[in-house]
């Protein structure tokens, strides 16, 4: 290894998840101990039992093998495990109940929300006011405001958090997933001086992050197959085969993150885009068409509400389980625009063009390579009265959307069977209790 650690940044970074959250606030809710409880948080189905399991309590987990993945027809017939549906605006208020006992420990800029269930804190400015014993180690104190951190949030909420602490976000993050959640107390702590005993140990190159199957493939491709022999091999293969994520995946296997969580991040690029799983599997491609005009028309309200136009279309297809292929995802650019009816055309399009007749279940809508201005772009091949008249259309809808909710002005398409959007109105993250970028919240 070429590093000196010596050198490197050595925060007090704290990575926080809420042991399955989800079914562990309903098990609170309920009464029960989150830890012994058998539950689960299904998700709506068809009459054929498709539900998904969205969270598993520790113990349907460990007991029954359930995981996020299975389907409500692949539950066991077991008296002592109870199904209940999400209730997502609780656990929107549980996160923040929580986030509120984190900002006790930390400064409003050393915390991150990383999601709805993840948390990260830099301890580093905060460790010595909570833990003021100089005779106790770094290591020690780091643990010791942990347990104070876990107590905390069991007392106020009944809900129990594994930590993983390390010396950058990126060691957390590890020592969490790996380690915390194994350990009896759940708490790991992963530094700089143990990299080689804990990250080059990682059992496979999936369960590093920021790995998936497709990086594992082309590592293999390389004769790489573990941690170790990705953090050893040489950075400059890396880099071209993988570009400069090949560097960033050299520097990671080292434990090397320089990041700072207070720094303001701005992302190199922005983009819209909405996705969702199906009730059912939709069999007729008129039925798919419906749903992509619908998100297709939604996200094209996102874009407007922000001031941008798009110069690029993806859109992603996911396909039953029934189909021996998982997914469809095909991208194309177009003229820059935000007009629903363009975009439509441009998504149905693109659809119609790749899509070979399997059954659907998942559908997701992207706008990228985005532009923020409110010039239009005319047409050469339209007449500039019917893109003027366009564009009035779309502030209109919008502002009648915005000011008495989405549902009260929907395409007819929208009342078959197969519309999504009046239904999926009322939700919250997808399941009960938003159309995200419609403001329905604001009525609630």
């Amino acid at each position: 290894m070429n590093f000196d650690y010596s050198s490197e940044p050595k925060r007090d970074i704290f990575l926080i998840d809420v042991k399955s959250f989800y079914a562990s606030v309903e098990c609170v809710q309920r009464g029960y101990d989150p830890l012994t409880k058998m539950l689960v948080v299904m998700s709506a189905g068809d009459n054929t039992g498709s539900g998904l399991v969205l969270a598993a309590s520790p113990m349907a987990k460990r007991i029954l093998g359930i995981s996020n993945v299975t389907r409500g027809n692949e539950l066991p017939d077991n008296p002592s495990l109870e199904i209940v549906p999400p209730r997502m605006r609780l656990y929107i208020r549980e996160n923040m109940k929580i986030n509120k006992i984190y900002n006790e420990y930390v400064a409003d800029q050393d915390l991150h929300f990383y999601s709805i269930d993840e948390s990260i804190l830099d301890c580093t400015a905060s460790l010595n006011l909570f833990v003021p014993d100089d005779s106790l180690t770094r290591s020690e104190k780091r643990v010791q405001l942990a347990n104070m951190i876990q107590n905390k949030v069991k007392k106020e909420t009944g809900l129990i958090v594994t930590i993983g602490i390390g010396d950058n976000p990126l060691l957390a993050k590890l020592a969490l997933d790996n380690a915390a959640k194994y350990n009896s107390n759940f708490v790991a702590e992963w530094t700089y001086e143990n990299v080689k005993e804990t990250i080059w140990n990682i059992p496979t190159l999936t369960d590093f992050w920021g790995i998936g199957s497709r990086t594992e493939k082309s590592l293999n491709l390389m004769g790489i197959r573990s941690i170790e022999e990705l953090a050893n091999c040489n950075p400059w293969r890396l880099k071209n085969k993988f570009g400069v994520i090949g560097l960033q995946l050299y520097h990671h296997a080292n434990g090397i993150d320089r990041s700072i969580i207070s720094e303001p991040y701005k992302p190199i690029e922005k983009s819209y885009g909405n996705s969702q799983v199906l009730d059912r599997d939709y069999v007729r491609q008129e039925e798919i068409e419906t749903v992509i005009r619908e998100m297709a028309d939604q996200v094209a309200t996102r874009i407007r509400k922000h001031h941008c136009q798009t110069m690029c279309i993806h859109i992603y297809i996911g396909y039953s389980l029934t189909e021996a292929e998982k997914a469809l995802s095909r991208q194309m650019k177009i003229p820059a625009t935000n007009n629903t009816k363009k975009l439509t055309e441009h998504c149905l399009q693109l659809f119609r063009r790749y899509y070979s007749g399997k059954n659907v279940r998942h559908i997701g809508i992207t706008y990228k390579n985005l532009i923020y201005t409110e010039n239009v772009q005319l047409d050469l091949f339209e007449e500039p009265e019917i893109t003027e008249a366009q564009e009035k259309l779309d502030k209109i809808v919008d502002k009648i959307r915005m000011k008495f909710g989405f549902t009260k002005l929907v395409h007819a398409a929208s009342l078959k069977s197969s519309g999504r959007a009046i239904k999926r109105s009322s939700l919250l993250g997808g399941h009960t209790g938003g159309m995200d970028g419609l403001e329905n919240e604001k009525n609630e």
